[in-house]
């Protein structure tokens, strides 16, 4: 559910029940600050224009919550400001309202409500993450047939690479991410999610999970009557784990050859 009011949308997603896929994807969101007294476990994500993403990015402020077998997604996308002189989105204040009204919606567990603060706006790292060395943009444009140029975005133990067409049905619509979890090997070590697939071929273990999700701001994209495919590709190799995760407009009846594009590429990163 999404609702837009003077240049902001409130977007509220609710998964009951919700699969180990989907709560696993939540508590591992890049860059995700925790919250105290939401849940079994909350924390809040600033992305878009707070990280400095150019292109007239819009600010957004992600709150993710799981509890029990529930996850919520719940977002504010503000627009960014229009000229450098306004004050741009306050990524605090919109924290403590996600916090605060899914308290009053019931999600409280009773303890106090503590809510991180913001991170200054702009990058956060410098591009010369170890992360974003795994993958370069020309393998990505290659691999998927991409003819944008693509910004990278890096994070704390993540990459992200953002290509120039993100609301056109197409490579160029590509949002491609990879996180690297050092240690992490053993969350492959259990019995395979009901959604996922087991891939061979690609380190030691590899799952891929693929979904649908609508276009347009619940997606932080531009408007589009085009779904979102979201690939992601978790892969375990010795004692770490990586998630691969690639986010595309494509049209009806390409999805096998995109899923053989996305595994051939992971098959070729060595982390």
């Amino acid at each position: 559910m999404s609702k837009t009011s003077q240049g902001r949308v409130l977007s509220v997603t609710l998964s009951t029940p919700a699969s180990e896929s989907e709560i696993a994807e939540a508590k591992k969101t890049p860059d995700c600050a925790a919250v105290a007294g939401i849940g079994d476990f909350a924390c809040i994500q600033w992305t878009g224009w707070f990280r400095g993403e150019p292109g007239g990015a819009s600010a957004n402020t992600v709150l993710k919550a799981v509890r029990g077998s529930e996850a919520l997604d719940l977002r504010i996308i503000d627009m960014p400001p229009r000229a450098p002189e306004i004050a741009g989105p306050d990524g605090d204040a919109a924290a403590r309202s996600l916090a605060q009204a899914v308290v009053e919606g019931g999600w409280g567990n009773g303890t106090e409500l503590r809510v991180p603060a913001a991170p200054p706006v702009g990058p956060q790292t410098s591009s010369n993450s170890p992360v974003c060395a795994l993958v370069s943009v020309d393998a990505l444009r290659t691999a998927f047939g991409a003819t944008t140029q693509a910004d990278v975005l890096p994070g704390e133990g993540n990459c992200r690479y953002l290509f120039g067409a993100l609301g056109t049905p197409g490579p160029d619509s590509l949002m491609f991410s990879v996180e690297l979890h050092q240690g992490g090997a053993s969350a492959l070590s259990g019995p395979l999610p009901p959604d996922g697939q087991s891939i061979e071929g690609v380190g030691d273990k590899a799952t891929l999970i693929i979904r649908s999700e609508p276009g347009g701001p619940k997606s932080l994209r531009p408007g589009s009557d085009a779904p979102v495919t979201v690939m992601s590709l978790m892969v375990a190799r010795g004692q770490n784990m990586a998630i691969f995760t690639a986010q595309i407009l494509i049209s009806p009846g390409t999805e096998e050859q995109v899923k053989e594009q996305f595994v051939t590429l992971v098959k070729g990163i060595d982390f």
